[in-house]
């Protein structure tokens, strides 16, 4: 059994599936894996060819629905949850996954003049892969808090507020099956001059030569085609991508356990590192 729901542009929110007296969707394409193209050159005389480059291409959902009950009442009823031009989001929920996609609708169409009518409703996501309903939040930074409630403190037996970690490390677990870019929340409680985040497991990290100041939040995203980075001083936010260091990485998060961790030229006490990750499946 599976559930197929879909949220149109203005927040409402439809089920296809277990509503049979008035919709039964016979048929749901495009949810396994999309195609990849493969580019590649012949050269000379050689056999085969050169790989030059590959990518995944756009998921195209195909789902075909016979309607029942009042059936103009209900093929009019699609045409306003699949709006033309606007973007919907199809959420999917099986045994193993409970996933979202984001898509436009192409067609929707059927033939209004046969007995048990039916309708087919083609939608384009351009972004190819199926995301998971919650995201992931990691914590980095120096000092640990220790504090929680409720407590009791025994005079003999002190209970710590916080620790420092003098190498501050976390652990980002990825359980999809493709990597992912992350959205990092950066928050400084004092000044800090320049930051860098390592992922200690590729190797590769990502720095600002930039000086902050107690208050100031800045988000990183390195989710493909939504990179960017903000900081947000006394309710302004500014671009901060002319202050990246060399050598740089718009780093993501791999199949797996990705270490994490930061330094700073000063005030590395003053930082506190949050990641948000959404686990990525290519099917499912």
């Amino acid at each position: 059994m599976f559930t197929l729901k879909i949220q149109n542009a203005n927040g409402e929110v439809f089920e296809l599936t277990h509503n049979s007296k008035n919709y039964n969707v016979v048929s749901v394409q495009g949810l396994t894996r999309p195609p990849t193209a493969v580019n590649t050159s012949e050269g000379g005389n050689i056999d085969g060819s050169f790989w030059n480059s590959s990518r995944v291409e756009q998921r195209n959902i195909v789902i075909d629905v016979v309607i029942r009950g009042d059936i103009a009442a209900n093929r009019q009823r699609l045409y306003k949850i699949f709006s033309l031009k606007k973007p919907c989001t199809i959420f999917f929920k099986c045994k193993n996954r409970d996933v979202k996609i984001i898509g436009y609708v192409e067609i929707l169409d059927g033939d209004l003049f046969v007995l048990g009518e039916q309708i087919q409703i083609s939608i384009i996501c351009p972004r190819p892969y199926f995301e998971a309903l919650d995201a992931i939040y990691t914590e980095l930074s120096q000092i640990v808090r220790m504090f929680e409630f409720p407590f009791s403190i025994a005079e003999t037996e002190p209970i710590p507020f916080s620790e420092i970690e003098e190498y501050p490390l976390c652990t980002i677990t990825n359980s999809g099956d493709v990597e992912t870019g992350c959205i990092i929340t950066v928050e400084f409680s004092g000044f800090v001059e320049g930051l860098t985040i390592y992922n200690t497991t590729n190797q590769t990290f990502f720095g600002l030569n930039y000086s902050f100041s107690a208050g100031d939040t800045l988000t990183i995203s390195t989710v493909q085609g939504q990179k960017f980075i903000k900081l947000l001083r006394d309710g302004i936010t500014s671009n901060l991508l002319n202050y990246m260091t060399a050598g740089s990485t718009w780093f993501t998060v791999g199949v797996g356990d990705n270490d994490f961790t930061f330094t700073t030229t000063t005030g590395a006490d003053a930082v506190r590192v949050t990641f948000a990750t959404a686990d990525l499946f290519g099917g499912v």
